[in-house]
């Protein structure tokens, strides 16, 4: 569902100006009828936050300034142990303390493995050893710990959504998971276990998968809107220093968290480029595509939540997440494009959008092959200074590959040059492809075929795709084994309710009303929430996002 939330210029990957799609009622501790958390998480909230203060504090007293002179090796062992030791008691007392919060409100499923995890953290609290793999995983505990602190700050459970709660479940049992690894039962039941705190290959397998599910949470919770970017960078900001120059291991980890949030100016430029025939309007981010607004604060929270997960490839058991395409069709009108919108403002503002390309009928650039693949190409040039370099040298040295056909262009400019370095990637790289069912035929047919063989086939590519369900495109996309599909048509109607609800709750309000009747006898007038509750009933579930795009149009003339 679109809101009135202005279209950001530019296709810089982390520009701060994307702060605002990504903004979350995470960070606003009354909700919309005013009421505030309950005292007992209020409490919870800031004991959990003083934790991790005191953490913080720790390992800054930690790796702070060495002391001049000369120690004895034995003295500085048993000095480096027992600043473990204690530091180890404050990361493990902070998680313990958080997930004895969210046992309460997480789903059912994840219950189990939230309460062993509780039960294992005894068993890490004794830790002793300083080695540099134990180290990385206090480091990651803490983040861990404190990113789903940032997640539920400020909310009473009652008030967290279904999604959220459920990705919460999932990011414990992955932790639960990643720690049963390195324990082994020594007695029948959970509550006896020794750590393998001396396998180093465990602790670093146990480091590498903690990274990854770390970072498929933030990814999921940013492209939902359940995360607030702005929180995020200050906790990568705050890790990085403190932790930064711990170990190896860390700033393997850094520098992930810095790509993903990290603001980047790093463009190409090279007259080499301009032979590149792109098409600027389709971009998600062009003036053309300006009344096009991105999914309302609060609303589509369980679609982008999915389309997160998908992106994340949070549950690498499920095979829905591992597929690298990922269809939305629905019927004319519904909000396909303010969707795809959002996924390219919020992949972009970190740092993992790759390419888009709006299609339309009424712009004969934008309804035909003719610029796709040369459009991918400058996209992706801009989008990394590497990749713009590889383009560039790909273009001078088959210069012919300009003119052939859609399937050779795309292997010479762009997959050839670009494979080695997207098979680095710390992250995903997503395409948007919006209204695809605008492209003529045969062109749209060869695109979704371009799509299916060759786009997706990129090293940690995923491809987000937007089409009206038409019977030549449907037949393609749903008979691959590689494409995800979502009808949107099919959503629950007590979710399109609830979003109909918010946006009438915004546009609604006193403060609002004061803004449009200003100045006359209505200002002070406010529906009742009967009143509201019969404009929902009413409203054309089907079409609410397409009156919403009318109501923009209006607005801008």
């Amino acid at each position: 569902m679109s809101g009135a939330t202005e279209t950001h210029g530019g296709n810089t990957a982390g520009d701060s100006g994307h702060d605002t799609p990504i903004a979350s009622s995470a960070a606003t501790p009354v909700d919309a009828s005013g009421s505030r958390p309950s005292s007992s998480a209020r409490r919870f909230l800031a004991r959990a936050e003083k934790k991790i203060d005191k953490t913080i504090d720790a390992f800054k007293r930690k790796i702070g300034p060495k002391e001049k002179g000369t120690r004895s090796h034995g003295a500085s062992e048993a000095s480096t142990t027992a600043s473990t030791g204690k530091t180890w008691a404050i990361v493990a007392q902070a998680l313990r303390m958080t997930l004895s919060g969210a046992v309460p409100f997480i789903p059912d499923p994840f219950k189990g493995p939230a309460e062993a995890l509780l039960k294992m953290i005894d068993v890490f609290e004794e830790a002793k050893s300083n080695k540099e793999e134990m180290e990385g995983l206090k480091a990651r505990c803490n983040l861990l710990n404190e990113s789903m602190v940032n997640a539920i700050k400020g909310q009473d459970e009652s008030l967290l959504s279904t999604e959220l709660k459920e990705s919460i479940g999932r990011l414990v049992k992955g932790i639960h998971d990643t720690f049963l690894a390195m324990v082994v039962g020594y007695s029948t039941g959970m509550a006896a276990y020794v750590m393998v705190e001396d396998n180093s290959e465990a602790v670093k397998g146990a480091n590498q998968k903690l990274d990854q599910i770390l970072q498929c949470f933030w990814i999921e919770n940013l492209i939902a809107g359940a995360l607030v970017l702005s929180d995020v960078r200050r906790t990568v900001e705050n890790h990085a220093l403190v932790l930064g120059d711990i170990h190896q291991t860390v700033k393997d980890q850094e520098v992930w968290m810095v790509k993903l949030c990290g603001t980047i100016d790093n463009h190409f430029k090279s007259a080499t480029l301009d032979k590149l025939k792109h098409v600027p309007g389709a971009a998600y981010d062009s003036q053309e595509l300006a009344k096009v607004n991105p999914c309302f604060e609060g609303t589509r929270v369980k679609l982008l939540a999915g389309i997160g997960r998908w992106m994340s490839n949070t549950a690498l058991e499920e095979r829905e997440t591992r597929k690298p395409i990922y269809v939305l069709d629905g019927i004319a009108g519904i909000g396909k494009s303010t969707v795809a919108k959002t996924v390219a403002q919020r992949a972009a503002a970190i740092n993992s959008l790759g390419a888009t390309f709006f299609f339309s009928r009424d712009h004969a650039d934008r309804q035909h092959a003719a610029g796709f693949v040369h459009t991918i190409a400058y996209q992706l040039a801009w989008c990394d200074a590497s990749y713009g370099r590889a383009i560039a040298t790909a273009i001078d040295d088959h210069p012919d590959s300009l003119h052939k056909v859609m399937a050779q262009q795309f292997s010479t400019l762009v997959a050839e040059p670009l494979k080695g370095m997207l098979k680095q990637r710390a992250t995903p790289l997503v395409f948007v492809f919006d209204a695809l069912d605008e492209c003529a035929q045969p062109d749209g047919s060869d695109i979704l075929s371009l799509i299916i063989t060759s786009v997706s086939q990129l090293p940690n590519v995923k491809v987000f795709l937007t089409t009206r369900p038409e019977l030549v495109l449907r037949i393609e996309y749903q008979s691959t084994s590689l494409a995800n599909c979502f009808h949107l048509q099919e959503i629950e109607a007590l979710i399109v309710d609830s979003d109909i609800q918010s946006y009438l709750d915004y546009h609604l309000s006193p403060s609002n009303i004061q803004k449009v009747f200003k100045g006359t006898e209505w200002k002070s007038w406010a529906p009742e929430k009967p009143q509201k509750e019969q404009l929902v009933s009413l409203s054309d579930r089907n079409n609410f996002d397409q009156h919403l795009d009318f109501e923009a149009k209006a607005r801008n003339g």
